[in-house]
């Protein structure tokens, strides 16, 4: 099966628009949510997707090598071993389901006892909401690595339509479930059930593109997994620090400081999660370009590599960042009516650290990924997940919310400073002088008078309403955009 340019850009054009559709989709049911239940209930809600976000960990990177598999198989016309994959981590999965029903039988037994709750009287509803929100995980879990196959076979678009359209009917149930006043374990009910009925979607749908496919114990192979386990627990490595990173500090809120604050914290780590999400689109191509170059050891073209991707990653980053920055604060009074301080501090210290994630490190990273460092790029992000716990727990008791993204600036700062940046430099053999020059300067600059020039804008359009909140934030991204394009990207003069 070939893929040519036109299906990549089919299914990468698929992917911004289920992005889209998926992010005003959940800014919409955040909102009813967090207006629609008292602030600890609704950072009990927030805390069940963080703990059942843990249960990915479970799979030890296995959907990764699905993918590579299938993939493979696709490519040498082997379709029916997709059979014996398909039933061989069924049966893994299955016993990963039943870790994840034993784990929740137990947690909400103890509720009480893991989590501070203030309101004694909803303990046992806490209880049931967690109970159903986990066995409902498990049963979905069982089928959760249709996906990947999925994946594998390029079938992307469709992939797109299903959790679309799964998506959609997800807030539409959650808002009726709000709207008639429905008890919480019924919104968990709901949510599992979407969940389920969107992973057997995949099944039919890889059913139908694959007739011959089979499901039969004969067909299980677990030498395959025990072989594949290499290539998945550095994966899995990989997407552990990453899980702790973007994932602890809410559970670290709920236990120090109560179930109260995790949902004010979700709120303020919501906003630098949407920025992720956009901002990070371009790095799939970057990984693969590296590897490419990495293969014909092209050190100077890696070099450009760097250093345009950069200039590309960090214009669209700073793009959205410094609105976001700049209008955090009246955008979270019109979206959700909130004007809590350590609300919105914690959101501007959190943009800040994905910002430096985004412009300094991850496009790096990919580039050091595809260039056989990822034993490396593992340690250091065990460390980066180690010092963010850590320091979230110390900061935490001292400072609240606050000290939670604190934990995950600190370490993310010093990692971009003393690791990323010159480990780069040095692989791609890019001089320190050049980088500053035809990156840094540039992007330090551009930001330095938008801020400036932003901050004065707001006295002249003042943002206390929806309309004059987009005015403001597009005449922000063209004072960046004019100033960025001239600095990073100067005219070369022509040679007669």
């Amino acid at each position: 099966m070939g893929i040519n340019e036109k299906t990549m850009f089919s299914a990468t054009l698929s992917n911004y628009i289920h992005l889209i559709i998926k992010i005003i989709s959940s800014l919409i049911l955040v909102r009813i949510l967090f207006l629609g239940m008292n602030h600890e209930t609704y950072g009990f809600w927030a805390l069940l997707w963080s703990i059942y976000g843990y249960s990915v960990l479970l799979e030890f990177g296995l959907g990764i090598t699905i993918q590579k598999k299938t993939a493979e198989y696709v490519a040498s016309n082997k379709i029916k071993k997709i059979s014996s994959l398909f039933s061989t981590y069924l049966l893994v999965y299955f016993i990963i389901s039943l870790l994840i029903a034993l784990s929740t039988i137990v947690i909400s037994w103890n509720l009480g006892s893991f989590f501070v709750i203030n309101n004694i009287d909803q303990l046992h509803e806490y209880s049931l909401a967690l109970l159903v929100f986990g066995l409902g995980s498990s049963a979905a879990f069982i089928l959760g690595f249709s996906v990947e196959i999925l994946r594998g076979l390029y079938l992307l678009k469709i992939r797109n339509y299903i959790n679309t359209f799964f998506i959609i009917l997800n807030a539409i149930l959650l808002w009726q479930c709000i709207v008639t006043d429905q008890p919480l374990y019924i919104l968990a009910l709901s949510t599992v059930s979407i969940q389920f009925l969107n992973n057997l979607a995949f099944l039919f749908v890889l059913k139908y593109n694959i007739p011959s496919l089979k499901i039969s114990h004969r067909l299980i192979n677990l030498a395959d997994v025990r072989n594949s386990m290499q290539f998945s627990l550095s994966a899995y490595l990989v997407m552990f620090s990453n899980i702790i990173i973007f994932r602890t500090d809410q559970i670290v809120i709920s236990v120090i400081a109560g179930v109260s604050y995790t949902g004010l914290y979700q709120i303020a780590s919501r906003v630098s999660e949407l920025f992720r999400q956009f901002a990070t689109q371009f790095h799939e191509s970057i990984g693969i370009k590296a590897a490419m170059l990495h293969a014909t050891k092209d050190k100077e073209e890696l070099s450009q590599l760097m250093l345009h991707s950069n200039k590309i990653v960090s214009a669209i980053a700073t793009f959205l960042f410094v609105p976001s920055f700049i209008l955090i604060e009246p955008l979270l009074f019109l979206w959700l009516e909130l004007q809590d301080i350590q609300t919105i501090n914690s959101a501007k210290i959190l943009l800040i650290s994905m910002y430096i994630l985004v412009t300094f490190r991850s496009s790096m990273v990919q580039i050091l990924l595809m260039n056989g460092l990822h034993v490396q790029l593992m340690r250091i992000g065990l460390f980066e997940a180690l010092s963010n716990v850590v320091l979230s727990i110390i900061l935490v008791k001292e400072y609240g919310m606050i000290g939670a993204a604190l934990g995950t600036l600190i370490p993310n700062i010093f990692l971009a400073l003393f690791y990323n940046i010159p480990q780069t430099l040095k692989y791609s053999s890019t001089q320190i002088r050049v980088y500053l020059r035809e990156y840094l300067l540039p992007i330090l600059i551009a930001l330095t008078v938008t801020f400036i020039l932003a901050t004065l804008l707001q006295d002249i359009i003042i943002p206390n309403s929806i309309v004059k909140l987009f005015l403001n934030g597009f005449s922000i991204l063209v004072i960046f955009t004019s100033f960025y394009y001239l600095l990073a990207f100067p005219k070369k003069p022509e040679i007669c």
